[in-house]
């Protein structure tokens, strides 16, 4: 089984796949996420496994979007607990703290330095953003470090397996201010797992749709879902993307012409109101309900959704 992660080996993100999948997966990583997605479409790989929202950080907006880009579906989900390990090179002192202390710096991705900055600064040490958790202890093992650091006076704050990965000490776990923080992980696939859910499974459906711009569209929405007391996990809103805008904007023009052959009048009233229609700023409402897309609960919910909604699309429906 291929699956594709962004990041260095060693990154959160494979830890999670393994931890999903088990060690026997093989795990290639890749420089940003959309070309996770262009592995999985392309069938270089059979999977790939990536973040969608943090507790502490919150959504990862850029993979919302990259999900109504690629036609993939949503296989499952793991939520990850982020510990936070301080990595050093096996030749740099292992005192941290008091006069013997040489570490001065600490590299990591941004959002990694700021979750541990109380510990950080408890310390004394620097911290240094660079481009990833894990890609941080492979530059201390390369020498490839910043201005003024070296392997002697600088730690990584990476995951554990990138301490395996790249030959360094692990001197501290669990080294972050919170110790709530986990990110939700996503599995996408060409091809969904419906099949292979029925009612004994709790299962999760993801959804992405558009409203009209009328009043109580979003009520009327949620109305379809919480009338039959179908629970919600999740809702967040995007910009809709231009692709899409395009094609409800085609589909208007479509329906407005077969609206034109009843009277003129229907013809002006539809022209009337087409800036209101397609307004400069519109969303796409991405919702996540705990129940199976094939209960029958769920179909005459989304059958109704339909009624109210521009465009849906189903990401997938999934074990919870």
């Amino acid at each position: 089984l291929r699956v594709a992660y962004q990041g260095e080996p060693g990154a959160y993100s494979e830890k999670s796949t393994r931890e999903l999948l088990g060690n026997g997966v093989i795990a290639l990583g890749k420089a940003n996420f959309e070309e996770c997605f262009r592995a999985v479409a392309s069938m270089e790989v059979d999977y790939c496994c990536l973040p969608i929202e943090n507790s502490l950080g919150g959504s990862i907006h850029e993979n919302y979007d990259l999900m109504l880009r690629y036609d993939l579906t949503i296989c499952a989900e793991h939520e990850f607990r982020v510990q936070h390990c301080v990595l050093a090179s096996p030749d740099a002192s292992s005192i941290l703290g008091g006069s013997g202390q040489q570490i001065k710096y600490a590299i990591s991705h941004p959002q990694a330095l700021a979750q541990c900055d109380n510990y950080l600064r408890s310390l004394n040490i620097r911290p240094i953003p660079t481009y990833d958790t894990a890609g941080s202890a492979k530059m201390i093992r390369d020498n490839d470090l910043p201005a003024g650091c070296t392997p002697f006076n600088t730690i990584a704050i990476a995951s554990d397996l990138a301490g395996e990965t790249y030959g360094m000490n692990c001197l501290a776990k669990g080294v972050e201010d919170d110790d709530s923080n986990f990110t939700r992980f996503l599995l996408l696939g060409r091809k969904g797992v419906l099949e292979y859910l029925n009612k004994d499974v709790p299962s999760k459906t993801s959804v992405v749709f558009t409203l009209p711009n009328t009043a109580g569209a979003l009520y009327k929405a949620l109305a379809c879902f919480s009338l039959r007391d179908i629970d919600f996990s999740k809702i967040e809103s995007r910009p809709t993307s231009a692709a899409l805008l395009n094609y409800l904007k085609f589909r208007k023009a479509a329906n407005s012409a077969v609206a034109s052959t009843t009277t003129q009048q229907q013809q002006d009233d539809n022209n009337n109101t087409d800036d209101n229609d397609l307004p400069r700023f519109r969303y796409c409402f991405y919702l996540d309900f705990l129940d199976g897309q094939l209960s029958s609960n769920s179909e005459n919910a989304l059958s109704n959704l339909r009624e109210f909604t521009d465009f849906v699309r189903i990401l997938g429906s999934y074990p919870r």
